[in-house]
C-alpha cells in the first residue's frame, strides 16, 4: 500500500479505475496520444493532421469541389478554405474551374503534393503501426470494426 491507503498496483495503472468505465475519456485519451505522435512525426514535413486529411482524401477521392470536401471530411466551409488556402500556398494543392460549374473549382493534388502526401502516409503508417503493437491483429479488426460502426451510428449519412 501507498501513504494514500491505494494498493501500489492501482497507483501504477494507466487509468483511474473510476474513468477506465469511461468510453470518452478512453478514446480521448487514445486520440490524443496518436494525435501526439503523429504531430510529431509529421514536423519535419510542416503538415499538420488536418492537412494530411485534406490530401488524402482529395488524392484518394478527387478531384473534389472544396463543398463536396468539407462533406466528406465534416469540416466546415470556412475551414477548408483556411486548409486549402495554405495547401495550395505551399504547392501541394491545386484548385481549378470546374467545367460542369464554373462557381466552383476542383481540387486537384499537385506532383509535390503527391510526393509529400506519399512521404505523410509513410510516416504515419509507422506510428500507427508502433502505436498498435500492443495489439493484436484480431484485437486491432475488432476496435476498428467497432469504431466504424460507431461512426457509421452518430454522424450523418455523408460523412
Amino acid at each position: 500500500m501507498d501513504s494514500s491507503g491505494h494498493s501500489e498496483e492501482h497507483a501504477s495503472a494507466p487509468v483511474p479505475a473510476s474513468l477506465a468505465v469511461s468510453a470518452g475519456f478512453l478514446l480521448g485519451r487514445v486520440s490524443r496520444i496518436l494525435q501526439e505522435n503523429n504531430e510529431k512525426a509529421l514536423a519535419p514535413l510542416h503538415l499538420s493532421l488536418r492537412e494530411l486529411g485534406v490530401m488524402r482524401v482529395v488524392g484518394d477521392e478527387g478531384p473534389l469541389t472544396q463543398q463536396a470536401l468539407g462533406k466528406r471530411i465534416n469540416l466546415d466551409r470556412t475551414s477548408v478554405v483556411q486548409v486549402v488556402d495554405e495547401l495550395e500556398k505551399r504547392q501541394f494543392l491545386t484548385r481549378v474551374q470546374n467545367e460542369q460549374d464554373r462557381r466552383s473549382n476542383l481540387l486537384y493534388l499537385t506532383v509535390r503534393g503527391k510526393k509529400t502526401l506519399a512521404a505523410a502516409i509513410k510516416i504515419t503508417n509507422k506510428v500507427q503501426t508502433t502505436f498498435l503493437a500492443p495489439l493484436g491483429d484480431e484485437e486491432w479488426q475488432t476496435i476498428k470494426s467497432g469504431l466504424i460502426k460507431l461512426l457509421q451510428h452518430h454522424l450523418p449519412e455523408n460523412g
